[in-house]
């Protein structure tokens, strides 16, 4: 959460002070177009890092704006995203087991990935489709499911989050400019 600029609320009543209400709607609207925006940028910034796809992050982001405490922001909350959320190959499942010595290769951050020992994609039953991998050596016993790192731990990372400070500042001064120029001009009411 981010607190809302003071002085760029005192400047919205200063000049919208003819039109009663003016001020806080347009305060509530610029909080709501920047945190919809922040979420747009936080999905950018992760998939330039991270080999997963835009939907498995944009789904466990919501965002809030609370004007009366004069706070506004986003949060993220998840379990670990399954492996095969990442890019892996083979990329679909095998119709036969591939032979002794073929590896999955799995890339959780672009650049960065490798072979993963024992592991193989496979359909569970449910149509759940992951990267596993026996628990043991031998081939009666379970087999484990293996994890990449949950959203919030990648919207977590300091380059990241400063990033999203950032462009939010940005983009809140800009919408509250937008706001008092639509009441000024007669286009809101």
């Amino acid at each position: 959460m981010i607190e809302i600029d003071a002085s760029a609320l005192n400047r919205a009543e200063k000049l919208l002070q003819g039109i009663p209400g003016a001020a806080k709607k347009a305060a509530t609207t610029a909080a709501k177009k920047t945190v919809r925006g922040a979420r747009k940028d936080a999905v950018q910034k992760v998939r330039e890092r991270y080999t997963i796809k835009s939907s498995y992050v944009t789904r466990t982001i919501s965002f809030s704006t609370n004007l009366g405490g004069m706070q506004f922001g986003f949060h993220s909350k998840g379990r670990v995203n399954d492996l095969a959320y990442f890019k892996h190959s083979p990329g679909s499942v095998p119709k036969r087991r591939p032979p002794r010595g073929k590896y999955l290769y799995s890339q959780v951050v672009k650049g960065q990935g490798g072979t993963i020992a024992h592991a193989f994609l496979a359909k569970m039953r449910s149509g759940h489709i992951g990267v596993f991998r026996r628990t043991s050596g031998n081939s009666s016993l379970p087999i484990a499911k293996l994890s990449g790192p949950s959203t919030p731990q990648m919207l977590g990372s300091p380059t990241v989050a400063a990033f999203i400070q950032k462009r939010m500042e940005e983009r809140l001064a800009a919408n509250v400019d937008h706001e008092i120029n639509a009441f000024l001009m007669g286009y809101r009411t």
